[in-house]
């Protein structure tokens, strides 16, 4: 029997099966490679080269999955046909090609490609394919790590099913975290630090930083293809400083070879921005924090927004912060004010990821920090109306902690703020908490007015309104959404009382021309 060179082979399995390949726009395909290669294959490099209609072209980077076996994940982002060539300085996996790769229309009713800065309206979000992004969010930063040895993921589905269901359609995820200091180790069967599986080889407490957990990852995948299939955005956040994670030596290969394939595994899924760390003021060289952030956008071929979490001094520099798209903070006090601020210096979105922590239905160990449900609402209004974003926090579901059942008692208030914000022209809708007195105010003069009701009562200015009397005008109870007409007169100035049926919960009185 004649004995094929083992280069000779090598090549042999780097050649793609051969056969049509037709993706959905925006969905992900996965070109596989076989390759054997000497030392470590986490620093084999692989890119794939594709070329598409109208001259568009793209050099996406491959990773190693196990086995033997890179890829190159794929996103096409316009129809027609696509070509792809691998570039790599193993001569096995260089030179490999795919022609008449066929990317038709996107039939899936939640995907809509990536998400952008909308430029006509840049302090908002906008798809790629141009629908509107109406961004609510939820911080699960475990959801990967829950049920990892479940087939199934029954519990991490239905969390997610759970979010989509309510609107939820941004989740702020960590990569890996270890444990936290107020759950320290397995306390009981809904706690899932330290998780099941590490981010590298070996364990937290000794870790091979040179080599990736493919199995860890492979799970991650299905997370991050779960979350896009429900419609929600993945913000994934690379590193988190206080959850007892043994990190790679900063500043070294292992650490930017971590950040290197992160990138390149999770840039083919359109429902992913990118942030460098979960509270990222921990890290105190901020030069460092660029660097790793400028490697981010170096790294992925589609340009998917960059943010860093909750930094003030990295992101109020103009030199450093040219680099991310938009703010990602944690206030806890000056809500509206912090919104205004920021808006005020840098147009692009605002995003307030950690104003209040709902307390869990069922008591377990979590955060020392809790709120009712109608408080933490209450600043999701006031951060809203400010004309910023926000984020979700339940005590059972945040951190290592995940029980999503029962249904916390304020995700049903957070779609109703999602779906009347969202019903409005909200994108070109500016605050202008001088159109009132007693009310936060979000107002596009002459169409569309919405002012936030703590009180009994508000004075109104409709400025810009013609025939305020012929007006739509409408009460929301912000607690359970029921609706009671408000009928105006001529005025534009008029003081309204909300109705004495909404009794402590603060109303929303919308008025449309």
């Amino acid at each position: 029997m004649t004995r094929l060179p083992l280069f000779f082979l090598a090549i042999c399995l780097a050649l793609p099966v051969s056969g049509a390949v037709t993706i959905e726009r925006y969905h992900s395909h996965d070109f596989a490679f076989r390759a054997a290669a000497p030392g470590n294959p986490f620093d084999v490099e692989l890119a794939g080269e594709f070329a598409g209609p109208n001259g568009q072209r793209l050099r996406v980077p491959g990773f190693y999955d196990g086995d033997g076996t890179w890829k190159i994940r794929f996103s096409p982002p316009a129809e027609g046909t696509w070509s792809m060539r691998t570039v790599s300085p193993l001569p096995a996996l260089n030179g490999p090609t795919e022609a008449g790769i066929r990317c038709v229309a996107n039939r899936h009713r939640n995907i809509h490609g990536g998400l952008r800065v909308d430029p006509l309206h840049p302090h908002h979000f906008i798809y790629e394919d141009g629908s509107r992004y109406f961004l609510m969010g939820y911080e699960a930063d475990w959801l990967w790590a829950v049920d990892m040895n479940d087939p199934a993921r029954t519990t991490m589905r239905r969390l997610i099913d759970q979010m989509a269901a309510r609107r939820f359609n941004h989740v702020l995820v960590n990569v890996y975290a270890h444990d936290t200091k107020w759950s320290p180790g397995r306390e009981h069967q809904w706690d899932y630090g330290p998780p099941a599986m590490f981010a590298w080889e070996g364990s937290n407490e000794k870790p091979d930083h040179s080599r990736l957990n493919v199995r860890f990852f492979q799970l991650y995948d299905g997370m991050v293809s779960a979350l896009r299939d429900k419609g929600i955005v993945a913000h994934i956040m690379l590193k988190v400083y206080n959850k007892m994670v043994n990190w790679p030596p900063r500043g070294s290969e292992d650490e930017a070879r971590y950040f290197r394939y992160v990138v390149a595994r999770y840039q083919g899924f359109c429902n992913v921005v990118w942030d460098y760390s979960k509270e990222a003021k921990n890290e105190k060289d901020e030069l460092l924090q660029a660097r790793l952030t400028d490697l981010i956008r170096a790294t992925d071929a589609y340009g998917r927004l960059t943010t860093v979490h909750d930094d003030d001094l990295y992101e109020w520099d103009p030199e450093l912060s040219r680099n991310i798209d938009f703010r990602t903070d944690q206030q806890h006090s000056d809500w509206a004010a912090m919104i205004a601020f920021d808006r005020a210096r840098r147009a692009y979105p605002v995003v307030n990821s950690e104003f209040g922590y709902e307390r869990g239905v069922d008591k377990l160990p979590s955060y020392g920090v809790e709120h009712d449900w109608e408080e933490q609402l209450r600043r999701a209004w006031l951060v809203y109306m400010a004309g910023g974003y926000g984020v979700y926090y339940y005590h059972n579901t945040a951190w290592d902690v995940v029980k999503p059942d029962p249904e916390p008692p304020g995700m049903k208030a957070f779609q109703l703020l999602a779906d009347t914000l969202s019903a409005l022209p909200h994108w070109r809708m500016e605050p202008r908490n001088e159109l009132a007195a007693g009310a936060a105010c979000l107002a596009l003069p002459g169409e569309a007015y919405a002012f936030y009701v703590e009180g009994q009562q508000v004075a109104v200015h409709l400025r810009g309104l013609a025939s305020p009397e012929s007006a739509q005008a409408e009460w929301i109870d912000t607690w359970t959404g029921a609706r009671e007409p408000e009928k105006l007169g001529r005025a534009t100035a008029v003081r309204l009382r909300k109705p004495a049926a909404f009794g402590k919960a603060p109303g929303l009185l919308v008025v449309r021309r």
